[in-house]
């Protein structure tokens, strides 16, 4: 008896260490971005009413996402923006973590695609300085809305996802399954820019407001 719960034994440790090793998950696409890396991801969403049976394409929709924004760059990122190419005639009725970059109010419409704009905290530092604290070099924006005409199952995702700070690029947004999107942005090559590293404030952008007082 003995003898052949020890044969069984050695068997089952031989099958085991013959079976093929179960391959690592691999790593998540962020790691292969040493820029700043964007995401997008639609989380759920449902009907609301009123329901429109006659006319599906103005039935609205709740919808909840979320986009981040992660610096794996060199240097800081300050007072980062990003675009949201909103295509479905979405009404934004609230976001964490970010305001609209144009100065309108939430809730609002966004259908034509919206920049946000870090707030409270719109700078995200580097791993170097950091440790590698995501905390500090990143931000998670969730979405909550109303958007028109696609019913779940289906995603309705943005057009494009991009960071619109001066001096950089990036390249077409990849879909990841049905309801993420992401892109990685490097920095642009030919920008020039007139502010040194160690200077306080920014160069001026489109979009800032000049205040002129006068006695």
């Amino acid at each position: 008896m003995a003898a052949t719960t020890l044969f069984l034994s050695s068997l089952i440790l031989l099958i085991l260490a013959q079976a093929p090793a179960q391959p690592q998950a691999p790593p998540p696409a962020s790691d292969a971005c040493n820029g700043i890396f964007l995401s997008y991801s639609y989380s759920t969403g449902r009907r609301v009413p009123p329901i429109l049976k006659s006319d599906p394409t103005r039935q609205a929709y709740r919808f909840e996402s979320a986009f981040s924004i992660l610096n794996n760059d060199l240097q800081d990122l300050k007072s980062w923006r990003v675009f949201v190419g909103f295509q479905h005639d979405e009404y934004l009725v609230s976001a964490s973590n970010a305001v609209l970059a144009d100065g309108n109010s939430i809730p609002g419409s966004v259908g034509n695609g919206t920049v946000f704009a870090g707030f409270p905290n719109p700078d995200l530092k580097t791993a170097i300085e950091t440790a590698g604290d995501l905390t500090q070099m990143s931000a998670r924006v969730e979405l909550v809305g109303t958007q028109f005409g696609v019913a779940p199952p289906d995603a309705p995702m943005p057009s494009n996802i991009s960071l619109v700070n001066d001096g950089w690029v990036c390249p077409k947004p990849t879909m990841q399954g049905n309801r993420t999107l992401q892109v990685c942005c490097t920095r642009d090559p030919k920008f020039k820019s007139n502010v040194t590293i160690n200077e306080e404030f920014l160069p001026r952008q489109n979009g800032d407001l000049t205040i002129v007082y006068d006695v």
